[in-house]
């Protein structure tokens, strides 16, 4: 297709960044919790079902500061009940792979299982919550980036799994805190640009027609203002309690963990 034929935009570079911000610090937060998930079996469960919410919700909320990021020259609204909707199925799906993996002794086909289960539900989020984006334009997709996307999902899931298990586990929590800390921040950062390029390549499969058609809303919608404050509001809210549980909490320390570097 005639590349003159798609509407022109423009990118929000300090979204963007925010964007990675927010993927790294969900990712260091679901580190935390992993690296504190016990061996009770009612607190684990508790434990695995907080991980999969803020890790879930962390990755939904990179989702639509990164989409705020794209700043196309149309009119643009987003519908809340599929925004909603995005949302509840990035929280489900991460959750239900952690307890997969969680289900048994760790291994190859947990982890393997695990990513497959996230990293579609990671895709069925973002595909879900591009179609929140009401622009009024005809849209296509792309096969190659959209397949990469989804590729990258399932490899960021994976090994997200896998980083996981290996700071909850009995030789991680025999490191020195000062170097299990360096550990869980290092993994964060990498997680976090690994669910930040699956976003990206995602949004480079979509394309947005020129020929606009008259805006009509579906259900609920509200502009990209009101989004953006929500969301920010709600996700510095949610991760900065998750933060302040984990530094001021009981099980600040793990409990066969040295101290000192």
């Amino acid at each position: 297709m005639d590349p003159t034929q798609h509407l022109a935009h423009t990118w929000n570079w300090g979204y963007v960044a925010l964007s990675y911000v927010i993927a790294a610090f969900a990712a260091y937060i679901s580190l935390e919790l992993a690296s504190r998930i016990g061996h009770n079996k009612d607190g684990r469960r508790r434990r695995l079902l907080a991980q999969g919410a803020l890790l879930g919700y962390g990755i939904w909320a990179m989702h639509f500061v990164g989409m705020l990021a794209f700043d196309l020259d149309a009119l643009v609204q987003y519908n809340l009940f599929t925004t909603v909707l995005s949302g509840l199925a990035a929280v489900g799906f991460v959750t239900a792979a952690l307890f997969i993996v969680d289900s048994g002794r760790p291994s190859l086909g947990r982890f393997l299982t695990g990513g497959v289960v996230a990293g579609f539900g990671i895709s069925v989020m973002h595909y879900t919550g591009m179609m929140a984006l009401q622009t009024g334009a005809p849209t296509t997709y792309l096969a190659l980036p959209f397949i990469l996307s989804v590729v990258i999902a399932v490899a960021a899931a994976t090994i997200a799994l896998f980083l996981f298990a290996q700071v909850s586990s009995d030789r991680a929590l025999q490191l020195p805190n000062a170097t299990l800390l360096r550990l869980k921040v290092g993994a964060g950062l990498v997680m976090g640009a690994a669910i930040v390029g699956m976003h990206y390549t995602g949004m480079a499969a979509i394309k947005f027609s020129r020929v606009v058609d008259t805006l009509q809303t579906d259900g609920f919608t509200t502009d990209t203002t009101v989004l953006s404050i929500l969301i920010l509001f709600a996700t510095f809210l949610v991760l900065g309690l998750a933060l302040v549980y984990i530094v001021t909490g009981n099980d600040n320390k793990p409990a066969v963990g040295k101290s000192g570097d």
